[in-house]
């Protein structure tokens, strides 16, 4: 009885733990040097001596990332001083931890079955996408949208035979 039900379990997990990605900053309404000369997209200008980070929870920080007031429209025909991507301000990280446990037991003489249960992303943590970072639109650095699902559970039976 005790082997029936502790007996062949298989536990299997998977944690995924990163640090974000550094944002790309661009800026709109100088169509001038990207429609006509193909320069690609436009970087906006950085206050010197500005701090762009701001403190506290990733919860906290969603209505205002990064420090918006460090960053201006570049002038026509201007390219902005901003770098492609900043790695002082980085987009949220993720820590996942998945979960899988199984298990496998004898039906009749040829017949085995396996029952099956898995949990992805455990602990139910949101992971929060990047922020807006074009300075031409309203939500600009704000983070609007999570990047991964909430928990999902799978549970699943197999029969062999």
């Amino acid at each position: 009885v005790v082997n029936a039900l502790v007996g062949g379990w298989r536990v299997n997990g998977i944690t995924t733990l990163h640090s974000g990605l550094p944002v790309p900053f661009a800026a709109g309404g100088n169509n001038y040097l990207s429609q006509y000369f193909g320069s690609g997209p436009i970087r906006p200008n950085v206050v010197a001596g500005c701090n762009k980070n701001v403190s506290g929870s990733q919860q906290s920080k969603a209505a205002a990332w990064f420090n918006k007031a460090c960053f201006t429209q570049p002038g026509v025909f201007s390219f902005g001083n901003e770098s492609r991507v900043d790695s002082n301000v980085r987009s949220a990280g993720a820590a996942n931890f998945d979960l899988s446990a199984n298990k496998s037991f004898q039906v009749i003489d040829r017949v085995t079955g396996k029952f099956s249960v898995e949990s992805f992303n455990l602990f139910n943590r949101a992971q929060f996408a990047a922020p807006d970072s074009n300075l031409a639109d309203g939500g600009f650095g704000t983070v609007t949208r999570q990047a991964n699902l909430p928990r999902v559970l799978q549970f699943a039976m197999r029969f062999s035979f």
